[in-house]
């Protein structure tokens, strides 16, 4: 591909989170292009991440800030003249979209369930989605989930849209899968913000139900549940450490036996493909989400009972029930749809297809 073509990515901020680590894996892994890094403002803990892609700051942190940040976006567009403008995030987008106006060929990404997180609750922001969507624009969804709950409240154009699963660092890929053993204490390993949503009280609950000589459950990841969740574990002995946020998750994982996750949805999950290209066993949700993030590679709980959790972790620890073989199906399984080289070679076709339909003419 031409070097002199530019894209210019838009997201509220460059903090360590999922979208915005993988929006910097991504720019840092297609030097093909010239790419801009435009953020509406901070935190920018991943600025010093990237490589060879100019970043520009919006300074547009406030609510009156944010209705002038659209202005000071086109001046960027105008300077830069990008092929393409790609957005991640819901405030972003909405600035994107009215920066760009349909001169240029326009990509969101839906990193979440927009429609669960967002227009369920808040008849302004869906208001505001149904109002500024475009069917000229493309979409990558994260999930086949976060596209059809998007389409709950959005009617897309289905000749623009294209599911590609979020990439995984490269070193929680191991060499082999670690094998689960029954007949001895499980080590288990949950990460994830610390907040209702990724609903530790079900783990709780369940684990509560259990011989403590039997089970352990450590918890990567801080929130606004902390105290609540520290205070459960302390008056009821729970067998759970909260071990807070950590940089080196890629090495820890690797010592424990089994991945516990489930959350209440999701849009895709960033902690399953980490866990099962880690080499771990999964025990997740009974949603449809996590199946497809998953594979179909995991054991299901019933998150409507807690028992059902207890009943299949005693099963496991007794080896009353067998792991491994799903186990070694997911790990193999990740590596063809959240490896680095497998999104990129995905994403750099979805743009050439872009670019492609939106030839200027000569």
């Amino acid at each position: 591909m031409n070097i002199g073509l530019t894209i210019i990515h838009v997201i509220e901020s460059l903090a360590l989170g999922g979208a915005e680590k993988s929006l910097v894996q991504n720019v840092n892994a297609m030097p093909e292009y010239k790419h801009v890094v435009v953020i509406l403002s901070e935190p920018d803990n991943l600025k010093v991440n990237l490589k060879n892609a100019e970043f520009i700051n919006l300074n547009c942190s406030t609510f009156f800030q944010r209705l002038m940040a659209a202005r000071k976006l086109r001046e960027v567009i105008i300077s830069m003249q990008p092929d393409l403008v790609h957005a991640q995030l819901f405030n972003s987008t909405l600035v994107a979209r009215r920066a760009s106006k349909g001169k240029v060929p326009f990509i969101f990404t839906l990193q979440s369930m927009l429609g669960e997180d967002l227009f369920k609750k808040d008849f302004i922001s869906r208001m505001m989605e149904k109002l500024t969507y475009a069917k000229k624009n493309y979409i990558i969804a994260v999930s086949n989930e976060a596209l059809n709950d998007y389409e709950k409240y959005i009617k897309v154009n289905k000749t623009r849209t294209k599911v590609i699963y979020n990439s995984i660092e490269t070193n929680f890929f191991a060499q082999t899968y670690k094998r689960f053993t029954p007949g001895h204490k499980i080590k288990l390993v949950a990460v994830g913000n610390l907040k209702p949503l990724k609903n530790y009280d079900y783990m709780f609950d369940a684990l509560r139900m259990i011989d403590k000589e039997l089970v352990e459950l450590e918890v990567y990841g801080d929130g606004p549940h902390r105290d609540f969740l520290q205070k459960r574990i302390e008056t009821e002995n729970l067998p759970v450490v909260l071990k807070g946020n950590v940089s080196d998750l890629d090495q820890r994982i690797k010592h424990y036996d089994i991945y516990l996750h489930c959350s209440k949805y999701e849009g895709s999950s960033l902690a399953i493909f980490e866990a099962m290209a880690s080499g771990l066993p999964l025990i997740v949700s009974d949603i449809p989400v996590l199946q497809e993030n998953t594979g179909g590679y995991a054991t299901y709980v019933d998150l409507q009972d807690p028992i059902s959790l207890t009943q299949k972790i005693i099963a496991i620890q007794k080896g009353d029930l067998e792991i491994n073989t799903n186990g070694q199906q997911g790990f193999d399984w990740v590596k063809t749809v959240a490896h680095p080289d497998v999104v990129i070679t995905e994403t750099l076709k979805y743009y050439k297809k872009i670019l492609d339909e939106n030839k200027k003419p000569n």
